[in-house]
């Protein structure tokens, strides 16, 4: 049966549910990444397997140990994460790197829980499954479990629970049970409930509804009794409200019932001001990915013949690698930022994407989004994207640009192409530029109806085509127009071009672009530094450029606004800041005011007539 919205019964937060009792979500799906050691603290992680039937599971953090043959013990905290109890994970990006710090800073070894969701599972089985988990984790008291990292370096007298929105209601709950029937061997010492849901709020209909033996509006997991709060198993409890937050009042209710319930322990409540639910995770969540070293892959400079020295000795160190004096390159970021998704379709806006080959000889790909057809006859502009990461690193097939694109194809109505071009070192610079424009040649070859894809044969109006790039891709999406401009691509009219970020040197980043580019003609190169004679022959009619306040390619972004609008190019040029925010803030918070705001922009911008 087709999901019309005149089908939906009911509409939450986080998922709306049909007459007919299918239920979609609204996020169906979340970024994982694999378990990783960390260098520069020494941190190691780890997934097990606590339960097949049904499905849990956990990740473990053990931080460093000075001695690995000694028996160091480490306090334990047991981590639930949030996401509406439907949604997120405990091997996303986000918690790995949250999961990973507190082990680090706090010398503590780690048990990030992943329990079921809704609706796969409906509640309670994520209190089951989180309770069961602590009881797997309780098994290793004595050294007999399962796992050696718990089994030789806890200290079970020392154990604390830590959860986040969702998460913090699931923690509550286990330390009451540890309180009311205990769990032998294990000492709770402290919980820490980050903005935490406790009822009072809209999405307590929600919660009612996930949870089809609930006990009503005073369900004592949602609304915490006294009886309840005065049987806490542990001695302290953290918790945090965050001040722009619709669990603040809720979060502070907590707080002082448990002060008046009768429990013995101690309670603190932090507010944190000025901040939104759960800003911890999505403000800047990987802030030192730049300057870690994780499982680097080692590959050679193409000058490295020439160059004979000591593997150990360093020459030049910049932002995303390192040059040895042998010629070696060793990329210093972290496994995450190479995660890729399949293409999906999504059954909430109508999106379709595919994966295609471009190219096999050098390797060229891209990833298509089309919106929801409606008329087989039907036409849609069509958007070439070009992704960023300093042309060493990222992917047209990374979650955030997935995300991205599929929005834009179904808020603009466009096609989206995203190419997957040539990176650093495997395949130095100029190769992103060649691969790209060979991607846009490919694009223009389905002119007339008779290239090898349908979706553009059939559905793609080369009258009405953009190209658009963040960062690096900003900077590739600037020779793409140049190219046009300069020797033409028949049948195809660029009506514009928007440039999110853009890098074109000036910065500390020029010397690692030179780097990168063994052809290049150094510092005014015009790839580097456009001069007015190509910006004049940009091969588009607009140019929408996004620069962000703390950034540190905000100036450059400007300064090629007014250098572009001087040259005598004889189009429309735009320049939008986006303030307070930091470079590509809309990949790293796509849900936040401002990201969205900039997306509409961009809507607004191919829309235009």
């Amino acid at each position: 049966m087709a999901s019309t919205e005149s089908e939906v019964a009911l509409k939450f937060r986080f998922f709306q549910v049909y007459k007919d009792g299918r239920i979609q979500l609204f996020w169906p799906h979340w970024d994982k990444i694999p378990p990783y050691d960390d260098p520069i603290t020494g941190v190691r992680s780890k997934d097990v397997t606590i339960s097949s039937e049904p499905p849990v599971s956990a990740r473990i953090f053990l931080p460093k140990l000075t001695n690995p043959n000694n028996h160091h013990k480490f306090p334990l905290l047991f981590y639930v994460h949030g996401g509406g109890f439907s949604m997120m994970s405990a091997f996303s990006p986000h918690y790995h790197n949250f999961c990973s710090s507190v082990s680090a800073q706090a010398s503590v070894i780690v048990v990030s829980i992943e329990y079921g969701l809704f609706p796969e599972r409906r509640l309670p089985a994520c209190y089951e499954d989180s309770w069961a988990a602590l009881q797997w984790v309780a098994s290793h008291v004595g050294g007999n479990g399962p796992e050696p990292w718990l089994n030789d370096h806890v200290n079970f007298k020392k154990v604390f629970f830590g959860g986040d929105s969702a998460g913090g209601n699931i923690s509550h709950t286990l330390v009451y049970r540890v309180g009311a029937i205990g769990l032998p061997g294990v000492k709770a010492e402290g919980v820490i409930l980050v903005h935490p849901f406790f009822g009072g709020t809209e999405d307590d209909e929600m919660w009612l509804f996930m949870n089809p033996i609930h006990g009503g509006l005073k369900d004592p997991k949602l609304k915490p009794p006294a009886e309840d709060l005065a049987k806490l198993g542990s001695e302290r409890v953290l918790i945090f409200v965050a001040e722009k937050d619709d669990l603040n009042v809720a979060g502070k209710n907590y707080h002082e019932e448990l002060k008046k319930s009768g429990w013995r322990g101690r309670v603190e409540l932090v507010e944190n001001h000025g901040e939104d639910h759960c800003f911890h995770l999505h403000k800047n969540p990987f802030p030192s990915y730049h300057r870690l070293e994780l499982k680097p892959s080692i590959k050679p400079l193409p000058s490295a013949s020439s160059m004979a020295s000591s593997d150990s000795e360093i020459v030049k160190e910049f932002r995303y690698f390192r040059v040895y004096k042998d010629g070696r390159v060793q990329l210093t970021f972290p496994p995450f930022l190479k995660a890729t998704v399949p293409p999906s379709d999504d059954p909430v806006t109508g999106v379709r994407s595919k994966d295609v080959t471009i190219s096999s000889e050098p390797p060229v790909s891209a990833r298509i989004f089309i919106p929801k057809v409606t008329d087989p006859e039907q036409k849609f502009p069509l958007l070439f994207y070009v992704h960023g990461g300093g042309f060493c690193i990222m992917s047209a097939f990374a979650p955030g640009h997935h995300r991205f694109c599929s929005t834009l194809s179904a808020e603009a109505g466009a096609i989206v192409v995203s190419v997957e071009y040539g990176l650093f070192p495997d395949r130095p610079i100029p190769a992103c530029y060649e691969d790209s424009w060979a991607a846009l040649q490919w694009v223009a070859s389905h002119v007339g109806g008779s290239g090898p894809e349908p979706w553009l044969n059939d559905h793609a109006d080369f009258g009405k085509v953009f190209i658009c790039g963040d960062s690096a891709g900003g900077n590739i999406s600037h020779t793409l127009a140049f190219r046009v401009g300069s020797i033409g691509l028949p049948g195809v009219k660029v009506v514009g071009v928007i440039l999110i970020h853009p890098y074109f040197g000036g910065t500390e980043v020029d010397q690692m672009w030179l780097c990168m580019n063994p052809s290049n003609s150094g510092l005014q190169d015009p790839r580097l530094k456009p001069p007015a004679e190509d910006l004049a022959k940009l091969g588009c009619e607009r140019v929408l450029i996004f620069v962000a306040e703390k950034d540190d390619l905000n100036v450059v972004g400007k300064n090629y606004h007014e250098d572009l609008k001087k040259s005598g190019w004889g189009g429309r040029a735009e320049l939008v800041e986006n303030h307070g925010e930091e470079h590509v803030f809309h990949m790293l918070n796509p849900k936040c005011e401002k990201a969205v705001e900039l997306t509409s922009k961009i809507v607004s911008f191919i829309k235009e007539d």
